[in-house]
């Protein structure tokens, strides 16, 4: 039967009671699992719900992980009896900034949109849990891996190899190179990896952001893109930046020194944050749940 989609702050109390993690093993990437079936008696019940990652959701399926185990996990978190009840993937910052090769990606996330197709986001709330956003595929646009804020939407588990420690998680296809490694352990957030969509391949080391595909070998280095992403347009074969939602402008820092990029950089974004034209009884856009006033206004006028 067809199911009712689960309403996001369903899924936000889920995640927040887990310590953002599976309930079993503490994994940061989750599915959402009715203990009690949905098919017998369709519900988005909390006391009914748990996280779980692919693995042990797949065996909570099949009757591997009997209900009473479900219970006692969802009782009893992995995060929150081991201390992680704050979430394994979380920085100590209100703003988000991401550092890219050399440059510096400031305010909601970093996003790479091929023809308006979000590729990559990586955004915080205003508590620092960090929420990542890929949709992965090979050299022949086959569909490997869809996660959406941390949750693995779709994508057989089996062929990826995910490590992951307090702050820190790499994702690979198994044998394969990494197509995403994040790390928090130390601000701003660093990411590498590959990604490809559309004949476009986006890669990232240490000293760069490389794009091949609608132009050979575009290399980005020692910028601060404020509230900005990477847009590619395949039809008119063009890399442009533009600002994401709910901003209606960006900005681009440049400077040679890597503390004043940053510190610059953060200091737009705090402005910018100011001007929003947002309520403040609103909903806060970076999926807190909070009211904007109490949310990102309160920390950008800081």
């Amino acid at each position: 039967m067809s199911r009712v989609p689960i309403p996001e702050p369903v899924k936000r109390v889920l995640r927040q009671s887990a310590g953002f993690g599976c309930c079993v093993c503490g994994h940061p990437f989750v599915e959402y699992h009715h203990i009690a079936p949905y098919s017998g008696d369709p519900h988005h019940d909390l006391s009914k719900m748990m996280t779980l990652c692919p693995n042990h959701h797949h065996e909570a399926t099949v009757g591997a992980l009997s209900v009473e185990a479900q219970y006692g996990a969802k009782t009893r978190p992995y995060n929150v009896t081991r201390g992680y009840a704050d979430g394994l993937l979380k920085v100590d910052a209100h703003e988000l900034a991401i550092e890219v090769g050399t440059n510096y990606f400031v305010g909601a996330g970093l996003k790479l949109l091929v023809d308006d197709e979000p590729l990559l986001a990586i955004t915080s709330d205003c508590d620092g849990h960090l929420a990542l956003s890929a949709t992965i595929y090979d050299r022949d646009d086959n569909l490997l891996l869809l996660l959406d804020k941390n949750e693995w939407v779709t994508g057989d588990s089996l062929p990826w190899d995910v490590q992951y420690g307090y702050n820190r998680i790499s994702v690979r296809q198994r044998r394969g190179d990494i197509s995403l490694e994040v790390d928090a352990r130390r601000l701003p957030v660093a990411i590498k990896g590959r990604l490809h969509r559309k004949a476009q391949t986006f890669q990232v080391n240490a000293s760069t952001l490389r794009i091949d595909g609608v132009r050979e070998n575009i290399q980005y280095q020692r910028l601060g893109l404020v509230a900005m992403q990477i847009v590619v347009d395949t039809a008119a074969r063009v890399i442009r930046f533009g600002p994401y939602a709910p901003f209606q402008h960006g900005m681009l820092v440049s400077n040679p020194d890597a503390a004043e990029r940053l510190r610059l950089s953060l200091e737009a974004y705090r402005r910018m944050v100011r001007e929003l034209p947002i309520p403040g009884n609103s909903e806060c856009f970076c999926g807190s749940g909070r009211p904007f006033k109490s949310c990102c206004e309160m920390g950008g006028a800081a």
